[in-house]
């Protein structure tokens, strides 16, 4: 079993990194890029590949994380992604998306029917971009929430990335709930403005 990341020209690495952190001292992690090659990722790193969209399709998946930034340059206009993160759902993976990580989720049909949560509300985003993204969110139940797990399914906001972190560690069995409550609130435990 491993935890698979699903990479994309323009997601940002940062929102998923004390997941992959984590998760890796427990799972292996692999990346998945939608052509198998290296990713250039925001922080200038390069990031090998173990395959493309078909391979993360046949991997074993404990879970697949997928990172916001720019999906609509090439997985949700044609669901890009949808066949590998259906197949893996119902295989029983958890897929767990956060800030645009949602709408690449929502794009795949696997929000209708759960409840969830995204930044595309008048509140965070432009009303071109909330109209244009209505669709995707049809027949799921938006909750203002930083965080909503709903069995397999887990939406987060941009700034719950150590909300996600936990969740998702918590989630797959990991860690256990203490454990993953300390990676959530470790900063307001170490911080010397928080004595």
């Amino acid at each position: 079993m491993e935890v698979a990341v699903l990479l994309y020209p323009g997601c940002v690495f940062f929102e998923i990194a004390l997941a992959v952190e984590t998760l890796s001292a427990h799972l292996p992690v692999k990346y998945y890029t939608p052509d198998g090659t290296p990713h250039a990722a925001s922080n200038q790193a390069t990031v090998a590949a173990s395959g493309d969209l078909q391979a993360l399709q046949e991997a074993n998946c404990r879970a697949v994380l997928v990172p916001g930034g720019d999906p609509h340059s090439i997985l949700v206009p044609i669901a890009l992604a949808s066949p590998a993160l259906r197949t893996q759902a119902e295989r029983g993976a958890l897929i767990a998306g956060i800030c645009a990580g949602n709408l690449v989720v929502a794009a795949t049909g696997l929000l209708k029917g759960h409840r969830g949560t995204h930044n595309y509300t008048p509140a965070h985003a432009s009303a071109e971009t909330v109209a244009t993204t209505a669709p995707y969110w049809d027949g799921m139940t938006f909750e203002r929430s930083d965080l909503v797990r709903d069995g397999q399914l887990i939406t987060a906001q941009p700034w719950a990335y150590r909300k996600y972190a936990a969740e998702v560690a918590r989630a797959i069995g990991a860690l256990s709930s203490d454990a993953a409550h300390r990676v959530e609130h470790y900063v307001h435990q170490r911080s010397y403005d928080g004595a």
